[in-house]
């Protein structure tokens, strides 16, 4: 993992007069769990966006589903991509999960996952997740025609190739 320190922050001491751990803002972290969640946004692709939450330390990535996946870190100290499936989404009842993931209360987490894997990696994974949970396959959305981005508009979910033609008024 690279990351960019300014000359003022690799200088500064890890340490203070007394003897606490002290590292320079920025240092320690590099990342936040936004950035995780706006990172796989980027490459689950088309339709896809993510949002920050308060101050970084949770983000949200919303796509053709109906449903959210918000990123946050569990009380145990546990990446974790929460979501609620609905039934308009068809998730599958039991995903086959990446290795490395694992279901939980909420949706799943990254198994050992820390700062330290990079956000590439952290990224990866969360996409390979989010694929996973919701059996996602671009090619099932239709992402261009008026009336799916109209009824994302309204619904907050893309339509399926095929759905367009039932929504769409006669004579269009």
């Amino acid at each position: 993992m690279s990351t960019t320190t300014t000359p003022a922050a690799a200088e500064a001491p890890l340490y203070d007069e007394n003897g606490s751990y002290t590292p320079a803002p920025g240092t320690e972290y590099p990342f936040s769990i936004s950035d995780i969640a706006r990172a796989t946004a980027k490459l689950l692709g088309h339709g896809w966006m993510a949002e920050s939450g308060y101050w970084g330390v949770t983000g949200a990535v919303a796509g053709p589903y109906t449903a959210e996946f918000e990123f946050v870190v569990d009380y145990q100290g546990d990446l974790t991509i929460a979501y609620t499936p609905r039934e308009a989404d068809r998730f599958p009842d039991c995903p086959e999960l990446p290795d490395g993931v694992k279901e939980c209360g909420e949706g799943v987490s990254l198994e050992l996952a820390c700062a330290a894997d990079g956000l590439d990696s952290l990224a990866e994974r969360s996409a390979a997740a989010i694929r996973a949970v919701a059996a996602y396959d671009p090619n099932d959305f239709d992402f261009e025609s008026s009336a799916s981005r109209q009824h994302h508009i309204d619904t907050g979910r893309y339509l399926r190739k095929g759905e367009a033609e039932a929504v769409a008024p006669p004579g269009r």
